[in-house]
């Protein structure tokens, strides 16, 4: 019995140093992320299965709130998967017209109009803060404020070449 145990120990510490390797921390790991995958004028239409559907169960829109917590990455990415819905949106409601039918859900339309707008506004916003940061100008063309001709102060952005008067 005193001879089992240290081997059961050693046996157990070893296969417990390999499984240990083998372990990295979740951190070090990108989510992956699955698609659909469609390919050519496919993507371009809605899925098959909402084809003839009245509604279509959509999510909300996204708020400008939920889009400042994310990185610029993922907002890049998240433009082009709008970009991409927007597209298919718009043929859909193309083709709807086409043949004279309703388009299924046109507020799904709306909601992608309104985060992308949103989520073109955090990118401004973001821009911004870069810009006062780096150069400490408010503005992304150099400029001084000006009166107008009815006395109100304007900023005035510099031309590459003076406008003739």
């Amino acid at each position: 019995s005193e001879k089992v145990t240290p081997i059961l120990a050693v046996f157990t510490f070893s296969l417990l140093n390999k499984i240990r390797a083998n372990i990295n921390p979740f951190h070090q790991y990108k989510l992956i992320h699955t698609t659909l995958s469609r390919k050519g004028l496919e993507e371009f239409f809605d899925d098959p299965k909402n084809w003839g559907a009245e509604t279509v169960k959509s999510g909300a829109a996204w708020t400008h709130e939920q889009l400042r917590c994310k990185s610029n990455e993922d907002l890049h990415k998240l433009w082009y998967v709008l970009l991409k819905e927007r597209n298919m949106l718009l043929t859909l409601e193309q083709e709807a017209k086409r043949q004279r039918l309703p388009m299924p859900s046109p507020e799904r339309l709306e909601k992608v109009t309104e985060s992308m707008d949103a989520l073109d506004k955090v990118v401004q916003e973001r821009d911004y803060a870069l810009r006062l940061l780096q150069t400490g100008q408010e503005y992304p063309r150099p400029g001084d404020w000006r009166k107008d001709i009815f006395g109100h102060i304007i900023w005035y952005k510099y031309k590459q070449w003076p406008i003739p008067w």
